[in-house]
C-alpha cells in the first residue's frame, strides 16, 4: 500500500537515517532511551494474545545437540551494561547536542533574518485584516455653530462646555501600530527622531530593548492589543475574542500590560468583530479605567462600540481618522499624508495609523521636514485636549 509522507515526516526520517549513520561511523552505541526512540517497541493490537490459550505453556527445553549449535547468550546483566556508555563516549554525546543545539540558534536566526526579506504586503495578509480606505472627517459640533456671522460673544449664549482648543497651529498624531514583530523595520521607525507614537504587539522580540530605543528617539509608546477580526486569521498568540467571559479578558488584558509599565494608553490590532461587541469591550474598558488609560480606537469596523463602551466607564476616547499605507506605495501615501494634514487643518487637529513599512518610513522622512506650519505630537497630548479630565498616573501601571 502506498504511503504519503508529509515534508516534515520525510525530514524526520531522513535526520533519523543520518543520525544512525552517524554514531555507527562514530562506533557509539546508544544507551537504551535513545535505542527507544529510534527504534521503538513494536506494540501488539489489544486483541492479539501472546499466547493461545489452547497452547501448552510447559514447553520441553531443546535437545542439547540443537542448543549447543546456538551461539551463547551473555547473561541479562551483561547486556544492560554493554549499552551503558563510558566516560569518551559521554562526552561524545554530549559535544553532539552542543553541536546540534548551536546548528538550531544558527537556523532561527537564518529564518529571522529570511523573515525580514519576505515582501511586505504578502507578511502583512498573514496576520492583519483588510483594513477600511475610509477618511474618517468627525462632525463639528452643532453646540458651537451658528450661521450669523456676529460674534459669539453678542449672542448671549453660554455653552454647556468648552469647546476643545488645540493651539495656534493645526495637531497630528501619527501612530505606528505592528511595532517590534519586525527588528529591521522597528529600526528603521525608531531612526526617524520625531514624535511619533509608536504602537508594540506583545509579542515582539526583545521588547524591552526596542521599547527603550523607540523612547530615546522621542517616541511615545502604547500597547497594540490584538483582537479578534471578522476574518478567520490567526491573529497573535496573545489576543481577546468574543469567546472570552468578562473575567478572561480582564485577566489576558491585565497579563499584556504588564510588560508595558508607564504607558498613556492602547488601541485594537486588527478587532473588527471584538469591537463590535460592546458589552466585551466593556470589560476592557474596565481595565482601561483602574489603569487611567486613553483608548484610540483604530476603526477597522464602521459598527464599533468601543466609543460607547468608554463612555459607560469615563474612559478617555480618540478614533483613527487616516490610514496612511494600506498600499505599500511612496506617492499613495504622501498622498494620505496630505489628507491627513487637511482634516487637522479643518477640525484642529488629526490621527493617522501607519505601518513600520519600508514605503512608509520613506514617505515620513521626505514628508515631516516639509510640513512644519502643522505641529507633530504624541497621541497622549490630543487625548488630553479632548478630555481635560483625563489625568495620566503612571504609578498604576
Amino acid at each position: 500500500m502506498k504511503t504519503n509522507l508529509t515534508k516534515l515526516q520525510k525530514f524526520a526520517c531522513w535526520v533519523g537515517i543520518f543520525a544512525g549513520i552517524f554514531f555507527i561511523l562514530r562506533g557509539v552505541s546508544l544507551p537504551s532511551q535513545a535505542l527507544e526512540i529510534f527504534l521503538p517497541k513494536p506494540v501488539l493490537p489489544s486483541h492479539t494474545p501472546l499466547l493461545d490459550k489452547n497452547q501448552d505453556t510447559n514447553l520441553s527445553p531443546l535437545p542439547k545437540e540443537i542448543s549447543s549449535s546456538f551461539p551463547s547468550q551473555p547473561a541479562p546483566q551483561k547486556a544492560e551494561a554493554s549499552l551503558s556508555l563510558s566516560p569518551e563516549k559521554d562526552k561524545k554525546i554530549e559535544k553532539l547536542i552542543e553541536n546540534l543545539q548551536a546548528a538550531k540558534v544558527s537556523f532561527d536566526k537564518k529564518l529571522c533574518e529570511q523573515m525580514e526579506h519576505i515582501n511586505q504586503d504578502i507578511l502583512y495578509q498573514l496576520y492583519e485584516e483588510d483594513l477600511p480606505d475610509n477618511i474618517i472627517d468627525e462632525k463639528k459640533d452643532e453646540k458651537f455653530m451658528h450661521p450669523c456671522p456676529k460674534a459669539l460673544k453678542d449672542l448671549q449664549i453660554l455653552p454647556d462646555k468648552k469647546p476643545a482648543y488645540f493651539g495656534p497651529v493645526p495637531l497630528i498624531a501619527i501612530v505606528i501600530d505592528d511595532m517590534g514583530i519586525s527588528p529591521k523595520r522597528t529600526a528603521e521607525i525608531i531612526d526617524i527622531k520625531a514624535p511619533l507614537t509608536a504602537s508594540f504587539l506583545t509579542y515582539g522580540r526583545n521588547l524591552e530593548t526596542q521599547i527603550q530605543k523607540a523612547k530615546n528617539s522621542g517616541h511615545e509608546i502604547m500597547l497594540h492589543v490584538p483582537m479578534e477580526a471578522q476574518t478567520t486569521k490567526d491573529v497573535a498568540p496573545d489576543v481577546l475574542t468574543t469567546r472570552m467571559s468578562q473575567q478572561e479578558i480582564s485577566e489576558r488584558l491585565q497579563k499584556m500590560l504588564q510588560k508595558f509599565p508607564n504607558i498613556n494608553g492602547i488601541n485594537n490590532h486588527m478587532g473588527s468583530k471584538m469591537t463590535e461587541n460592546e458589552q466585551k469591550m466593556a470589560a476592557v474598558m474596565e481595565v482601561l479605567k483602574q489603569h487611567r488609560l486613553f483608548f484610540l480606537d483604530s476603526k477597522t469596523s464602521a459598527k464599533s462600540k468601543a466609543k460607547e463602551a468608554a463612555l459607560q466607564y469615563g474612559v478617555a476616547y480618540a478614533q483613527r481618522h487616516v490610514f496612511l499605507d494600506n498600499l505599500n506605495d511612496k506617492n499613495y501615501i504622501l498622498k494620505q499624508l496630505q489628507q491627513m494634514k487637511s482634516l487637522a487643518q479643518k477640525n484642529g487637529y488629526a490621527i493617522a495609523i501607519g505601518h513600520p513599512k519600508t514605503q512608509t518610513v520613506l514617505a515620513l522622512k521626505e514628508w515631516l521636514p516639509k510640513n512644519q506650519d502643522i505641529q507633530l505630537v504624541p497621541l497622549s497630548h490630543i487625548v488630553k485636549i479632548l478630555h481635560p479630565n483625563f489625568v495620566q498616573d503612571n504609578s498604576l501601571n
